[in-house]
């Protein structure tokens, strides 16, 4: 909040096109109030991403006078917050005016089938809209996503919608059927539609593809299946990697691609070819499985040119962290940013129960102590707790291992574990930046960081980056005790650096 007042004294927003501040626990209420006036004279504002911070409803008025000041506003994404239908019916009529608005994200928040009737009718209002994305708002269910593919029905300027992992099944069937009957001649854009991660079955998809025009210029993609032109065809996963391959030797990006465990068995030898050089290998928020995660292990055991793996928002559990883990201390020595973040793998959220809690803290041990050349470790909302903590701090405290970076946000860490924990930081002589946001932190395990942090700077072992917003905590006590050190205090995601290590 008093970042922002000194933005808004110097007018330091007024001709900013493209604002990014996601992962902002502290960005409600007042703050929120003051980056609204902030911007109220900004009239080229086009790209705005105020992601995971920790916004109800509550905010929406301020978001609806903040939307409705950017007359130029394109892209609005306000994913993983905890916006509900009653907080979106306030910006309705915000969103409904915006001239330009392209792209809306509202991914991974509280919306259910009313929140699918006020997006309808945001659609059918809006004449430059080509993209909504409600993927992972479970309580949409078929009534709401029914509403949105009717509005989708007479939009002209619609090109996608992202249904993945929003609770529907092969009810919605008829209303996607009605979509593809209506939706036809040259007035009407292409349009795609996913669904992954849902309950719909091949049968149901072949009543769509019945109903579709042979030069329909719609593609739904449901898991393996793909409905296109009239018929269900089995998504060519290997033609997909080959194109992705020919843009870019050392990327594969297969983001919410619907991809599941026998996807990549196919994917695999596709990686393994002499072409493919492969350096970065993105595939989050699929719908990856313990198997899937072994599967790509196995290709990391052998592999000598991969540097970074993103499986973050997967369910690989502890049966894929383990591993991953073990791929990594006995034969892996080229990977060096491994994210499993938004994977239940400990404690009693774990997918997977195979293994036994031991288990899994041995394993956490080793891939901290033991990895060589894994700089970057991502476990985020794993469901981590003290416990863990103590198992890290050991294994920092070797100093034999060779990470840079720990991301531990969102997960149950209290005063005990943030205690524990900075004893294994002050001692290791590596680790450069820590992810400790949105935790159980209390002023207890806030002072003992505080002093942790202070510890290193004296050693000559400074910390750059400690993350430690969301906590129950007031972080001006934080803060207060780090004004003579050299400490960056990071707001941003960790995980968007990714290519500074390779």
């Amino acid at each position: 909040n008093e970042q922002m007042g000194i933005l808004n004294t110097h007018r330091g927003l007024d001709h900013v096109r493209r604002l990014q501040i996601p992962c902002n626990p502290a960005l409600h209420g007042n703050a929120l109030l003051t980056l609204t006036k902030a911007l109220e004279k900004n009239s080229n504002l086009y790209f705005l991403d105020i992601g995971i911070c920790n916004l109800t409803d509550d905010d929406c008025t301020a978001l609806a006078c903040l939307a409705d000041t950017s007359t130029s506003l394109q892209f609005l994404l306000l994913y993983s917050n905890k916006i509900s239908s009653v907080g979106l019916k306030i910006m309705q009529t915000t969103l409904q005016r915006l001239p330009c608005l392209k792209y809306l994200q509202l991914k991974q928040n509280r919306l259910d089938a009313s929140a699918g009737v006020v997006i309808g009718e945001i659609i059918a209002s809006s004449h430059s809209l080509e993209e909504v994305d409600l993927a992972r708002n479970r309580l949409l269910k078929n009534d709401g996503c029914a509403s949105v593919l009717k509005a989708a029905e007479s939009s002209t300027s619609l090109k996608r919608i992202v249904l993945n992992k929003t609770g529907v099944d092969d009810g919605l069937m008829p209303h996607l059927t009605s979509l593809v009957r209506k939706r036809s001649g040259e007035a009407f854009s292409p349009l795609l539609v996913l669904i992954h991660g849902t309950c719909i079955t091949r049968p149901a998809l072949l009543q769509v593809a019945s109903a579709m025009p042979t030069d329909s210029s719609i593609t739904i993609q449901s898991g393996l299946y793909m409905v296109e032109k009239g018929h269900v065809l089995q998504r060519d996963f290997d033609g997909e990697i080959s194109r992705l391959a020919e843009k870019s030797f050392e990327e594969v990006n297969l983001d919410e691609h619907g991809v599941e465990d026998e996807h990549v068995e196919r994917i695999v030898p596709l990686l393994e070819g002499d072409h493919c050089g492969i350096k970065l290998l993105k595939v989050r928020s699929n719908s990856l499985h313990s198997r899937g995660a072994s599967l790509f292990a196995n290709f990391l055991s052998t592999n000598s040119t991969l540097q970074a793996i993103d499986l973050s928002e997967n369910a690989i559990g502890s049966g894929g962290f383990i591993s991953m883990v073990t791929v990594l201390v006995k034969s892996n020595r080229s990977l060096q940013w491994l994210d499993l973040s938004a994977n239940s793998i400990f404690g009693s959220n774990d997918v997977d129960s195979t293994a036994s809690s031991i288990e899994k803290q041995d394993n956490l041990g080793l891939v901290v102590s033991r990895s060589c050349g894994l700089k970057f470790l991502g476990l985020g909302r794993t469901g981590m707790g003290d416990e863990e903590c103590a198992v890290i701090s050991d294994a920092l405290s070797t100093n034999t291992g060779s990470l840079t970076v720990i991301k531990l946000n969102s997960n149950a860490i209290t005063d005990q574990g943030a205690t524990i924990l900075s004893r294994g930081v002050a001692r290791n002589a590596k680790l450069h930046s820590l992810s400790l946001g949105s935790n159980c932190i209390g002023a207890e395990g806030t002072t003992a960081i505080a002093q942790c942090v202070e510890s290193r700077e004296q050693c000559g072992r400074p910390l750059r980056c400690m993350w430690m917003g969301g906590n129950n905590t007031d972080s001006s006590q934080f803060y207060g005790c780090m004004l003579d050190t050299k400490l960056t205090f990071q707001v941003g995601r960790i995980s968007s650096a990714m290519k500074y290590y390779l």
